[in-house]
């Protein structure tokens, strides 16, 4: 009887902990938020720990590909959790960016996966209908979602349901040479005029470099002139449209008129040109940062209009904590994934990775509004358009780049080439539903 009365007052002793660490912890989240204080973080951890912890601890493994800066952040903060959370422990393992999503893909079938990943939300929908992932169900309530930018939540809801909680968000904005360019155009046609006059045949240099047959860079172009490469509410693929051939039209001019753009460059080419000054411009993302050489000095700002009231509209990314269908340990895993997108690890993230974070309050903080990249990426992810989450439209981007590399470099005749791969693309998505 003495045993029943003491396990039963232990039981209550757990509840009632339980009870005041989460009524606590959301004000907790805030006020750091608020205050901007890198340190919050251990705080974070701790305001998630179970009043009394298992015998033997839960291990809940975590995938990535980080590198650098993002990946001392995570480790900084898996570290803090281990460290105050005896009972459950993150066991992280960073992946090459390469090889992740294979590894991913042939592993977790087989039950050696992770419990968590992160990765682009664009991914979802081939690993929901796959059965890799699990739906986050009623964890994934209203005042969690809350605390997020709405338009990195969207990205996550596939099927009816939310597979993942956003950490951060990725989109392109206009870097430029401060030493060439004192100040970022507004519009295009600005653009175009100061490009001319960085633009020489004899030096190899140019007005703007950046992968322009990439549709993922040319989605700005795209979506700016009101096109688009999937239709959700028709649920199908619109690659053959006048707003595609106009944005397709405008991106060759700089090729053929304005002469402002180098043929077939991307990547370590763009990156190369920047930094010996062989370009004023360039469209890239908050990773480019990491690859500008330390004597440049930089500036970024948001893409400048096709005309006043007419933004470019590039693609926004959210990356995602996303819950793996094998995990046996689902509920340690979604305190983790709690902890990892709170607002106070948000701040470690964007302080010590540099990270876009997903968390709203951040940039209630005038302290991280005053830092330039923050700031513009911020105002650019307003006019950004997420990346679709079905599985139909990733067949898209193969015959669609294909397209624009013909008609921005060799002159083909854009509804031709639109409409050849409308044709290509349809025909895979025919073949996804086989």
């Amino acid at each position: 009887m003495k045993r029943l009365l003491f396990v039963a007052m232990t039981l209550l002793f757990v509840a009632c902990g339980k009870k005041e660490a989460a009524s606590t912890a959301p004000g907790a989240a805030a006020e750091a938020a608020k205050s901007g204080e890198a340190v919050a973080a251990p705080e974070a951890a701790s305001k998630t720990a179970e009043a009394a912890a298992p015998v033997a601890p839960q291990t809940v493994t975590l995938w990535h590909s980080y590198r650098d800066d993002e990946r001392k952040a995570l480790d900084t903060l898996v570290g803090q959790w281990n460290k105050l959370q005896p009972g459950v422990q993150i066991q992280a393992l960073a992946v090459p960016f390469d090889a992740i999503i294979d590894k991913f893909q042939v592993a977790t079938p087989n039950g050696n996966g992770p419990d968590l990943i992160i990765m682009a939300h664009d991914k979802i929908g081939l690993w929901a209908r796959d059965g890799l992932l699990q739906p986050l169900g009623d964890f994934a309530a209203k005042d969690r979602l809350g605390r997020f930018l709405p338009q990195t939540v969207k990205p996550l809801v596939f099927d009816k349901a939310i597979w993942g909680l956003p950490m951060a968000f990725k989109t392109v904005a206009l870097f430029y040479n401060r030493k060439m360019v004192p100040q970022p155009p507004k519009t295009i046609g600005q653009l175009i005029e100061v490009g001319k006059g960085f633009t020489s045949e004899k030096t190899e240099s140019f007005g703007l470099a950046y992968d322009a047959a990439d549709l993922y860079f040319h989605a700005p172009f795209l979506y700016g002139m009101g096109g688009k490469v999937w239709d959700e509410d028709a649920k199908k693929i619109t690659i053959d449209t006048p707003e595609a051939i106009k944005a397709a039209e405008l991106v060759h001019s700089f090729y053929t008129q304005a002469k402002i753009l180098p043929k077939g460059v991307g990547g370590f080419v763009v990156t190369a040109m920047f930094n010996d000054g062989k370009t004023p411009f360039t469209i890239q993302g908050p990773w480019f940062i990491a690859e500008i050489a330390k004597d440049i000095d930089w500036g970024v700002a948001v893409l400048p209009e096709i005309e006043p009231g007419k933004p470019l509209r590039p693609y926004l990314g959210s990356e995602a904590v996303l819950l793996t269908k094998q995990s046996k340990v689902r509920d340690a895993a979604l305190k983790v994934m709690d902890y990892l997108t709170s607002d106070e690890a948000a701040i470690t993230r964007l302080e010590m990775g540099h990270q876009m974070v997903a968390n709203a309050k951040i940039y209630e903080n005038p302290r991280w509004l005053e830092k330039p990249v923050v700031r513009v990426f911020h105002a650019q992810a307003e006019t950004s358009v997420p990346m679709p989450t079905a599985v139909e439209p990733s067949v898209a981007w193969a015959p669609y780049s294909a397209a624009l590399r013909k008609i921005i470099f060799s002159g083909a005749d854009p509804k031709t080439a639109l409409a050849e791969a409308q044709a290509t693309a349809d025909q895979a998505v025919a073949r996804l539903g086989k």
